[in-house]
């Protein structure tokens, strides 16, 4: 037992001696200022993550988590392979609505990225930039508010014009050919000047030597393009694919519920994940269910996450783990 707890002393010494303790030492202010930050994470993200248990429950709001009954995975064999449920075709239009957006929204976003980068006058490219993020700033409420003006059956500027042609009305909202473009079109004209931000400051930090040379080998600014500026933010490109990748079981309901506007109802083209967690909890108080979809997500999100950050890692690209 001495022989024990002598090697654990000594362990325990060569610890206290080592660099990193020395490290913190020097610099314990710095830590200590750390501290209300590292609070904040742990009492705000990781102390809530203690409510996944409600998804393994038969939860009642009056019992709380340590009085409800647990159940395992009932709320997911419901969720999953109950014939009733509605899971089905809320997961189909989420995963629609996240493919869609990443298979048009990331190119073009970068697309754009790079010839806002061409463009010599300073000011005509700083005006760009910001015309482009100026949406960013915009609630899905406002968003909401323009496009029901637009789309809406009765009442739209584009109905009306169809009306002064002859036209029948268009539900816009309810057929997916429309639906999902309008959809598409938002995000993007919403999310590009973030993006598009990210892109320019990183291209801004390629050495400038490295176009020079390209120059001098007789290459012009599409081969600047694809030899140097490509290659030079591509760490950044593939952070931002495993970000979307990660976040394809985002269904963006608020936007959702902004732009068909709260007079209609959600239907089989607007049904998602997220109205499922909605309805479950404010017409349902089904906790245990609303729960298990948002840990559904998590899932679904975090294995893409990784596999997309493992063959990141694997084609001599950073990733973000």
């Amino acid at each position: 037992m001495s022989k024990k707890k002598s090697a654990f002393c000594l362990g325990f010494r060569s610890f206290i001696r080592s660099n990193k303790i020395r490290s913190i030492r020097k610099h314990k202010m710095l830590y200590f200022m750390l501290l209300p930050a590292l609070a904040f994470i742990v009492i705000f993200s990781y102390a809530p993550m203690f409510g996944i248990i409600v998804a393994f429950q038969d939860f009642i709001l009056t019992d709380g988590v340590f009085g409800s009954e647990m159940v395992g995975f009932k709320v997911f064999r419901e969720i999953l392979f109950s014939p009733a449920s509605a899971s089905y075709l809320a997961f189909r239009n989420t995963i629609y609505i996240s493919l869609i957006r990443i298979l048009t929204n990331f190119p073009i976003i970068l697309i754009f990225a790079l010839l806002i980068n061409e463009i010599n006058n300073k000011k005509f490219k700083g005006a760009v930039q910001s015309i482009s993020y100026i949406p960013f700033f915009i609630s899905w409420i406002s968003v909401g508010g323009m496009s029901y003006n637009l789309f809406a059956v009765d009442e739209g500027l584009l109905n009306k014009l169809l009306a002064v042609f002859g036209k029948d009305p268009i539900t816009w909202y309810a057929e997916p050919k429309y639906w999902w473009n309008i959809l598409t079109i938002s995000s993007l004209w919403k999310g590009m000047g973030w993006s598009t931000l990210i892109y320019i400051s990183s291209i801004g930090s390629i050495d400038a030597e490295l176009y020079d040379a390209c120059t001098i080998d007789g290459g012009g600014r599409f081969r600047q393009m694809v030899s140097v500026t490509l290659p030079g933010i591509m760490n950044v490109i593939m952070l931002q694919l495993i970000l979307d990748l990660g976040s394809i079981m985002s269904d963006n309901y608020d936007q959702i519920m902004a732009m068909i506007n709260s007079s209609q109802s959600l239907n089989s083209t607007t049904e998602v994940v997220g109205s499922l967690e909605y309805d479950a909890i404010v017409n349902g108080s089904q906790y245990s269910k609303a729960t298990a979809y948002a840990l559904i997500r998590g899932i679904i999100g975090l294995s893409l996450v990784l596999v997309a950050n493992n063959i990141a890692k694997k084609t001599d690209n950073e990733g973000i783990l």
